[in-house]
């Protein structure tokens, strides 16, 4: 496994750190609405700030970086080799300097070493930045899906993303994930 550059975005407040494909863009909306340009910035160190991010389901995840990245590349589904989305040097920095990703790859190394203390589940994304930004977005929904699931073969990918899932349930049960209960996790 590889494991990703993380790409944090900084106000006086808070880190947010983004995970492509896990509503990045209606976070970034909401926080570009409510702060000056100035007061924003893209870092690469973590700070004593509350920290969050947009954790999702994998496979739902999967499908939408998948049809994602079949959308802006204009290619077939049936034409690529899935397996082979999972073996790969991702986090190369060219990758990310030129925004040639694959938005399918896993989350958790977006995730390691990021210290988040906050994990907002993308089914709470619309109630988390109601409360936090007094407004929601939505951004870069994937359109056309391409029907991709008929030429997936699910049970192969499940394979992949198995300690995805372990990850993902680890932080769903944990006392790290946020719920609207539990209220703002910054002012």
């Amino acid at each position: 496994m590889n494991f990703k550059f993380g790409e944090i975005i900084e106000t006086e407040k808070f880190q947010f750190v983004r995970i492509h494909k896990n509503g990045n863009l209606s976070v970034d909306k909401c926080i570009r609405n409510n702060f000056k340009k100035e007061d924003v910035s893209l870092v690469y160190h973590l700070s004593a700030k509350p920290r969050f991010c947009i954790i999702r389901d994998p496979y739902e995840r999967f499908l939408s970086g998948l049809t994602y990245d079949i959308n802006i590349n204009n290619i077939d589904v049936k034409d690529i080799d899935i397996k082979q989305l999972f073996n790969s040097n991702e986090v190369h920095p060219r990758n990310l300097w030129t925004g040639h990703i694959k938005h399918s790859i896993s989350q958790m190394p977006y995730i390691f070493n990021t210290q988040c203390s906050h994990y907002i589940d993308i089914k709470n994304l619309n109630i988390f930045l109601k409360m936090h930004f007094n407004q929601t977005a939505h951004e870069n929904k994937s359109k056309k899906n391409n029907n991709i699931e008929k030429y997936i073969d699910k049970d192969e990918v499940m394979k992949y993303l198995h300690l995805d899932y372990y990850m993902y349930n680890t932080i769903i049960k944990s006392p790290f994930l946020w719920e609207w209960q539990h209220g703002k996790i910054f002012e």
